[in-house]
């Protein structure tokens, strides 16, 4: 389809957007006194105006002229505006930067009705006391849709376009994700213990095939195996799992190596730290994808880069849980390919990439002791091309180029901790934050429009999950409601 081809009316209302320096002028044949803005029911979009940055893999910052979305995918990107605007919705752009959204590889979405329930405390404690307890008593599905709703809310508002996610009851955390509009790879949870969703030890094979049977035909959504750990998931259930996802051709992920614990429980079971078991066991490979990677030996990294598995960063929550820090220049170095998750929203406590990006940089800087170590150029990439590629999405995500899904950010620049602008490229990875996202595409609609959420009721979420939360903090005797702590 040609550009003027496009045949959808504009609807359009007269805004005032300030310009900002000369790099942010219009040049698309817009005045101050007819400013576009979309009404956003229309399916063809037209980005002007603005600054773009197209490819993470090469990031080059430019003057943007004019990007054409045409049903899910990218028509044009950046092509000079020498022609007339063609028909179609028109957002102007000046003053922001268009990037590709950002990949949250890893995150337990459903845990957002568990966000502050218990902090500052080791992981083993955290989960044993408080997580694996709350979980067993509510973590149904509609805690699950509840709490996955909140956090690609979150998400979408931040500037994250695809998100992995794990947990149980993962074919409601699919539809939740759908409903906000979100890209996700849902990944059903897998224990040897009693879950949830899985009673009984050694269920998770019955409830595996209900996940599968349950999972929406949606191409925002892709489905995925998780097994929660090789020390939650025997050498046979990870096996079975494993040829499962290469049976279905579906990633398959684990949290691998995440605390000093979980490495020397390892050594003492089977004489070898969780990412050389996993070796024997047969399972590392470039459809697994291991999370955390916090404790780690020399060999072990020549071992996931050898057998091209990949890996997700999570710096703040491991920070948080005092778990460690993942060698991702080691890794790099090594070829491996990395990608950045917040983790859950109860061992984080938030969801935003921007300030996960900032978080790794500086994390490996301070262990390294190298000002240089994994720079804001690579960090980007990390968060946004590799992320896809970790979740074999990047034939269709993770840049902005001709034919693949119009996922992307429109940045507002015009923001005091982003001025002056002599280096946008630093300034997404250490000064962005994800209240910056203007607005927001996936699979092209436009699903945050001027910072709100276009998809679902806002509002009606959080007071439904309100409501939801005054049933935990009663029955574990935690916190008080909203307000209860002010004293007249």
């Amino acid at each position: 389809m040609h550009v003027a081809a496009l045949a959808v009316p504009p609807v359009l209302t007269t805004a005032r957007l300030p310009v900002v320096a000369h790099l942010f002028g219009r040049s698309c044949g817009l005045t101050d006194k007819t400013i576009m803005t979309p009404s956003f029911s229309n399916a063809d979009i037209v980005l002007v105006n603005g600054l773009i940055l197209a490819d993470p893999a090469s990031p080059q910052v430019a003057r943007h002229g004019r990007t054409v979305i045409s049903g899910s995918r990218l028509l044009r990107v950046n092509e000079p505006c020498s022609d007339p605007l063609p028909a179609g919705t028109v957002i102007d752009c000046s003053g922001c930067l268009i990037l590709p959204g950002l990949v949250n590889a890893h995150v337990h979405g459903a845990m957002s009705l568990l966000r502050g329930l218990a902090d500052d405390l080791p992981l083993d404690t955290w989960l044993n006391d408080y997580m694996f307890p709350a979980e067993a008593k509510f973590a149904g599905p509609e805690f699950v849709r509840l709490g996955t709703q909140l956090s690609a809310l979150e998400m979408a508002l931040g500037g994250i376009t695809t998100c992995a996610d794990a947990y149980f009851y993962m074919e409601h955390a699919a539809r939740a994700v759908c409903e906000v509009g979100i890209r996700g790879v849902i990944a059903q949870g897998i224990l040897d213990v009693p879950a949830p969703d899985a009673p009984s030890a050694g269920d998770w094979k019955r409830r595996v095939g209900t996940f599968f049977s349950a999972f929406p035909d949606d191409d925002l959504v892709t489905p995925a195996l998780f097994c929660h750990s090789p020390y939650l998931c025997g050498p046979d259930t990870l096996r079975e799992a494993a040829e499962l996802s290469r049976k279905r051709s579906v990633p398959f992920f684990s949290h691998v190596s995440e605390t000093a614990w979980e490495v020397n429980e390892l050594r003492n079971r089977y004489q070898c730290g969780p990412v050389a078991h996993l070796k024997d066991v047969g399972i590392l490979g470039k459809d697994f994808i291991a999370v955390h990677v916090t404790h780690v030996s020399d060999a072990e990294m020549d071992m996931l880069a050898e057998s091209r598995t990949g890996v997700v960063h999570c710096p703040e929550a491991n920070m948080k849980l005092g778990s460690g820090a993942a060698p991702v220049s080691g890794l790099l170095q090594r070829g491996v390919i990395v990608g950045i998750g917040t983790d859950g929203p109860a061992s984080n406590n938030n969801l935003d990439l921007f300030e996960e990006m900032r978080s790794a940089s500086l994390l490996a800087k301070v262990i390294s002791g190298n000002p240089e170590a994994l720079d804001a150029r690579t960090v980007l990439r990390m968060a946004t091309i590799d992320g896809a590629a970790l979740l074999g999405l990047d034939d269709r995500t993770g840049s902005l180029a001709p034919g693949k899904f119009a996922d992307l950010v429109i940045l507002d620049l015009n923001r005091p901790h982003l001025t002056p602008a002599y280096d946008l490229i630093s300034h997404l990875v250490y000064s962005a934050k994800g209240s910056d996202v203007r607005d927001l595409i996936v699979n092209g609609k436009v699903i945050v429009d001027h910072g709100r959420i276009t998809t679902i009721d806002e509002e009606a979420l959080k007071a439904a999950v309100r409501k939801f939360a005054e049933r935990i903090r009663s029955d574990m005797g935690v916190g008080k409601p909203l307000g209860a702590e002010v004293e007249d």
